[in-house]
């Protein structure tokens, strides 16, 4: 055996994207999607389907708590439902926590394996039909998709460590959504950067409209038509505001049937079967953020930067995980990315789309088409929770002298919170919610003057002054009332 034969490669990697069936009572599920993803990664790889040593699934939204409901049910073990679909099986079958991060972390757990000796093939697989669970919904129709299989499975539980990743005061406060999370970042950042809310429109407007463009040309995508970055963060009937700063185009599309697979192997394994042209992980790294109650600065994470600096810098294409702007534009700046290099290769969540905790194994998917018998580099980077678990990949078609698989030292809480009553301080960030596009209220991070962070809320009666001004740095007085600090006045 030689020096490159126990190295772990990408030998092939399959998606399945369909629309809503016109039967929606016999609507096909994310096990199906997954299992024809996997069928395709077998073929691309060009071997038969054959038992793996691990079948790795991706947690479905259904399964990652209330926030998500599925009311068709789904398989007790769906990562073996998923393999008996494909004509495969394993020996071992994981079910792992919620997280747009966990397709890389187990790229990488699967590599660690093969790297031990302890596993020869593994696959990672993932899927959701949440288009055809909110079509079934409207319509009344109840497919049924539950499936009873007798192989063990370890299921790891919807949360791991980090758990909800909020802090209480934000439950108390109703913050549930992560795009209320999310507007307060951007909020932060367009603050911190000192632009105008125009201007940081304008931002988000052209980094959005290049990704609309890339989903337009890719057949696996939700949507195929190539909005422009003006369309897509111009609020009005088809697109009303969510939560400053979102219109409904601008956020991850949930609503899509999608499925991806991939099956990665040793060297020595590939050449076996037959594989010539593999993709060979180079590097993993994995860091986790306070919550954003805590962390040192909320227009940043520290945990982006020090997974981004150990692993992504000078490749020849990248996918940044695109939920909300500030996302892929962050990790472009710490990334010091020109203009002219493209920031994914699907066409982000927004277009391509968001399938629950999956997107970034069709990204990964896309790495080893475009990398593998070349000596070109892609980078994936995803992201889970409120910008708070980072992974990110190092890819090429070119062999690593050696792997390199690490976990960064998690950033420490850099803030307390106030807990006492009638807090007050400087507002440092604010989203305003909407209902329908017209606006039900705001919600608010301050910073006491020791530097104590605390969340408040606003009524409609108070909105205007945060749509029509920019009240980032004024002073706030708060009165709590049942665990809530309301705003008094500003």
């Amino acid at each position: 055996m030689n020096a490159l034969d126990h190295l772990p490669v990408i030998i092939g990697a399959g998606q399945d994207s369909r629309p809503v069936p016109d039967n929606l009572d016999t609507a096909f599920g994310p096990a199906d999607l997954a299992g024809a993803a996997l069928s395709r990664a077998f073929e691309d790889a060009g071997i038969a389907p054959q038992t793996l040593d691990v079948c790795f699934g991706v947690r479905l939204f259904g399964d990652s708590g209330p926030t998500f409901p599925n009311p068709f049910g789904g398989p007790n073990n769906f990562p073996a439902s998923v393999c008996a679909r494909a004509g495969s099986s394993a020996a071992r079958y994981t079910y792992d926590h919620v997280g747009g991060q966990t397709p890389q972390t187990l790229v990488a757990e699967a590599a660690q394996l093969l790297l031990d000796g302890t596993a020869e093939t593994v696959a990672i697989v993932g899927a959701e039909a949440i288009a055809n669970i909110k079509a079934a919904g409207r319509a009344g129709a109840k497919p049924d998709w539950n499936e009873v299989r007798d192989e063990p499975l370890n299921d790891r539980g919807a949360y791991g460590p980090g758990g909800f990743m909020v802090h209480m005061q934000a439950i108390s406060h109703r913050i549930a959504a992560p795009i209320y999370y999310y507007g307060l970042m951007e909020s932060a950042r367009r603050a911190a950067m000192g632009e105008t809310k125009a201007a940081y429109r304008d931002r988000m407007a052209l980094i959005w409209g290049e990704f609309a463009q890339l989903a337009a040309s890719n057949p696996y995508a939700a949507v195929r038509t190539a909005l422009s970055g003006a369309e897509i963060v111009t609020p009005g009937p088809g697109n009303p505001m969510i939560a400053s700063p979102y219109t409904k185009a601008m956020v991850a599309r949930d609503g899509v049937n999608q499925g991806a697979a991939i099956i990665v192997t040793t060297y020595a394994k590939a050449k076996q079967l037959g594989v010539s042209d593999v993709t060979f992980l180079h590097g993993h790294d994995s860091c986790t953020e306070p919550s954003p109650l805590e962390r040192a600065r909320l227009d940043r994470a520290e945990a982006q930067r020090r997974v981004l600096e150990s692993t992504g810098r000078d490749a020849d294409m990248y996918d940044l995980y695109s939920c909300f702007p500030i996302v892929p534009m962050e990790a472009k700046r710490i990334l010091e990315l020109g203009g002219k290099t493209p920031l994914t290769l699907t066409g982000g969540l927004p277009f391509f789309g968001g399938p629950g905790n999956n997107y970034s194994l069709h990204a990964i998917a896309e790495a080893h088409a475009r990398v593998r018998g070349t000596d070109k580099t892609a980078v994936v980077y995803a992201n889970g929770g409120l910008a708070s678990k980072h992974a990110v990949g190092r890819y090429s078609g070119v062999a690593p002298d050696t792997v390199s698989i690490r976990k960064s030292p998690d950033p420490k809480p850099a803030k307390i919170v106030e807990t006492t009553a009638d807090p007050s301080g400087l507002i440092i960030a604010y989203t305003v919610e909407y209902r329908r596009g017209e606006p039900t209220g705001v919600i608010i991070m301050a910073e006491s003057k020791a530097g104590a962070r605390f969340y408040a809320r606003a009524g409609i009666e108070l909105a205007g002054a945060f749509i029509q001004g920019d009240p980032v740095g004024q002073p706030i007085q708060t009165k709590t009332q049942s665990a809530q600090n309301m705003l008094t006045g500003i």
